[in-house]
Formats: C-alpha cells, sequence, structure tokens
C-alpha cells in the first residue's frame, strides 16, 4: 500500500500529515519551526516528522510515494525553486531539490511538489471542505500576512510565473508602508497579522496597554484587545481598524469584479478570531464588488482548519 505525505509550512510551525490510499489520515506530526531558520535546518525537520509518523502509522517507508509542501511564498513556475518566502526570511531557494536530497536515502527517489500554501488551502477545501460544489473560487486568508488563491473552471490559477494570486501585494497607498516583500503600499502592510500588531502597538504604548505586542503566527491577546477596544469606539484603534479593513475590502473587491468568482472563501487567523476586524470586512466588501458581479457571489468560510493545507498539498502532489 501506497502512503503520501502533506505538509504546511508556517512561520512557526511545520505541520504533515500522512495520507493512505482512501485518503485517511495515518498519522500527524507537527515541529517547531521557529528556530530552524535555515532551508537545511527545515528540512531536517521534515525528515525527522516523516520518521516519527511513519513509525507511529506503521508504515514502510520505501512506500512513501509523493510529498507535497505548502509554503508561504513566492514560488517559480516549475515549483522548485521558493523566490521569496518573507515569513521564513528565504529568497532563491531550490527546496524542492533540497529536500528530495535530504529524503532519499531513508525514502528512496520522491515525487515531491511544492506548492504556495494558500493553493494548497484551496485545493484542500476544493476536494472535501467549503467549496466542493465550487469551480470559480477566489479565496483570501488574513494571518500573519495576506495570502490568496484563484480556482478557475475548476481549476488552479497559477499565471505565466506561478505567482497568481498574491493579492497580499496589491498596492492601495503607492510609497507606503514597507511590507515584508521589499515593496511599499501593499494591502498586506496595513491589513496582515505582523503589520497590525505592529500598528497596535504603536497605539498601545502611549495609551498604556500592558503588553508589547510581538509578530508571529498565533493571534495575540494584545489583537483580541485591539479588536476590543475598535468595537468600543476608541478613537484609536477604531481607525486602525477602518483604515485596514477599508484597504482590505476594497482589494477584494476588486479582485471579485474582475475575476467573477461564485464564492469568497474567507480565512486565517485575522478573519477567524477578530469579530469586529471581520464584521467591517463583510459589511464593506459586497458594495463594492460591481453589481452584476455580486449577484453572482457569495461568501463562505473554510471548514477544514488546519487539514485544509496539508491535505491539499498531498492531493497537488498525488495529481488528484
Amino acid at each position: 500500500m501506497s502512503f503520501y505525505a502533506g505538509f504546511d509550512i508556517g512561520g512557526t510551525n511545520a505541520r504533515l500529515s500522512l495520507f493512505d490510499d482512501s485518503w485517511q489520515v495515518l498519522a500527524e506530526a507537527r515541529e517547531s519551526v521557529r528556530e530552524a531558520l535555515t532551508p537545511e535546518e527545515v528540512g531536517q525537520a521534515m525528515h525527522r516528522m516523516l520518521e516519527d509518523a511513519g513509525a507511529e502509522a506503521g508504515v514502510d517507508p520505501a512506500s512513501l510515494a509523493s510529498v507535497g509542501v505548502g509554503i508561504a511564498g513566492q514560488l517559480d513556475a516549475t515549483g522548485s525553486v521558493i523566490i521569496n518566502a518573507p515569513n521564513l526570511g528565504w529568497r532563491d531557494i531550490r527546496f524542492a531539490d533540497m529536500l528530495r536530497e535530504e529524503l532519499e536515502e531513508d525514502f528512496g527517489q520522491l515525487d515531491i511538489r511544492i506548492v504556495n500554501d494558500l493553493s494548497a488551502l484551496l485545493w484542500g477545501e476544493h476536494c472535501k471542505g467549503a467549496i466542493t460544489d465550487a469551480d470559480n473560487v477566489l479565496a483570501v486568508y488574513v494571518g500573519t500576512g495576506v495570502g490568496g488563491a484563484i480556482l478557475s473552471n475548476g481549476e488552479l490559477i497559477n499565471g505565466a510565473g506561478g505567482k497568481a494570486g498574491e493579492i497580499g501585494h496589491a498596492k492601495v497607498v503607492p510609497g507606503g508602508r514597507l511590507c515584508g516583500c521589499g515593496q511599499r503600499g501593499c494591502v498586506e502592510a496595513y491589513a496582515g497579522g505582523v503589520h497590525l500588531e505592529r500598528m497596535a502597538a504603536e497605539i498601545a504604548e502611549p495609551e498604556g496597554l500592558d503588553a508589547v505586542l510581538r509578530p508571529g503566527e498565533a493571534i495575540t491577546a494584545d489583537l483580541f484587545e485591539a479588536d476590543k477596544l475598535a468595537a468600543e469606539g476608541h478613537e484609536a484603534f477604531d481607525e486602525l481598524w477602518e483604515r485596514a479593513t477599508d484597504y482590505l475590502a476594497l482589494t477584494m473587491a476588486n479582485a471579485c469584479t474582475l475575476l467573477n468568482p461564485a464564492v469568497l472563501l474567507l480565512g486565517g487567523g485575522i478573519l477567524d478570531n477578530l469579530d469586529d476586524f471581520r464584521g467591517r470586512v463583510l459589511t464593506k466588501v459586497p458594495p463594492l464588488v460591481l453589481e452584476s458581479a455580486r449577484d453572482d457571489l457569495e461568501i463562505r468560510f473554510p471548514e477544514l482548519g488546519d487539514e485544509a493545507g496539508v491535505f491539499g498539498a498531498a492531493k497537488l502532489a498525488r495529481g488528484t
């Protein structure tokens, strides 16, 4: 019996699920990669996770058929080179070849496919989650950053160079705040979690809030507090939330007008956990979409949670 691996590599944690031929989960693993900043170290962590999960599942390492890896970053058209992964600090890394070499001694020659994490999430939800009935979908996830992916007529759209869907780097303020991608004025620089934390910290210090806000994959207690204060009408936090959700809603609506999806799939830690922030986005997006395209549009939310990324990556690596 063959088995298949799906990884989701974030800025803080790496997640793994092993699947059998019927796509049932055999074993799962998670490991912190916060301190493993180099590609080699992350590859070694993935190797350990595969060994541990394989031993837990009681499977023969030689039966591993393919490995799919979802990672937050811009890839080349072949999916073998990570051009820029800001959350990991990687540029121009031939990660597929590096990982293949890392795993070869214990697992043999493997089919390895690196995909954008949002493409993996979208494909996972399309295969068995919130959008199994939809073939035209725009996914936007707002967490540490702002990411997107596009499904058109049942197929993922990758673009000429594999970078389609990078909605977080749509420009909303020419010459504005510096983004992790190196450019200025991206919507991510105003609505991504890391940047929201920094801007909220700038408000919090003179306002006397207790904690110092730290960037990271998890939503900090301070952002919950900021969301609460914005909902209560605190002027500075209300203005911060208004600006962030204005830019985010405008970017989403313009993309919906351009692409005419049947579903706008909204997820990620910010939208999942910050009630006031999410409410503002949901109120603002529909009126900004072209009216005739708005009639076709439904907003939905993911159903699979963490499983979507690993499942989608494993399915894409297998070509199903």
